[in-house]
């Protein structure tokens, strides 16, 4: 053959075009997918809802209220679950920032504890005023999302809440 007629051939066309399809395909998939970023997103919402709480709690009369408290609740219909106030401090509970409910963000909470106080420092205590989440694990709260990613906040013995494990 000569230099002039070079070229694809129509085989090597098709080969490219299906080459081509079957990446779309894959990448359109990953993006309208479930995320690999559910569970971190939903753990910064959750160390933004604790947070609120610990501030409202630290700006009371330094008296335990029960609509001031973090509850965690992991039940088997994972649409209960929740992590925020108490449900029965609302009429309305659509209509607060204040809690994640497993419908919202389809997650498993992990943890051992599962009514955390704050008292007027920040620090969180149980429902007698005892100092909680003293132990070198603090208060770790993991969050499985259904694509079972994990992603961990801390809430140590100082009120800090942090991302990741605690040390």
């Amino acid at each position: 053959m000569s230099g002039k007629n070079r070229g694809f051939t129509l085989i090597e066309l098709i080969i490219v075009i299906i080459l081509v399809g079957i990446i779309s395909l894959t990448a359109a998939s990953r993006m309208s997918g479930r995320s690999s970023f559910d569970a971190f997103i939903t753990r910064d919402q959750a160390i933004a809802i604790a947070r609120q709480i610990q501030i409202t709690a630290m700006q009371t009369d330094g008296t335990l209220n029960a609509c001031q408290r973090l509850v965690i609740t992991n039940v088997a219909n994972e649409e209960n679950s929740r992590f925020g106030r108490p449900a029965a401090c609302s009429s309305n509970d659509d209509m607060f920032s204040d809690v994640l409910r497993g419908k919202q963000a389809e997650v498993t909470f992990m943890t051992s504890v599962t009514n955390i106080y704050f008292n007027l420092l920040g620090r969180p205590v149980d429902a007698t005023s005892k100092r909680i989440c003293t132990t070198s694990s603090g208060c770790k709260v993991t969050v499985r999302s259904r694509n079972g990613e994990t992603a961990s906040l801390c809430i140590n013995s100082e009120g800090f809440i942090r991302e990741g494990d605690c040390v």
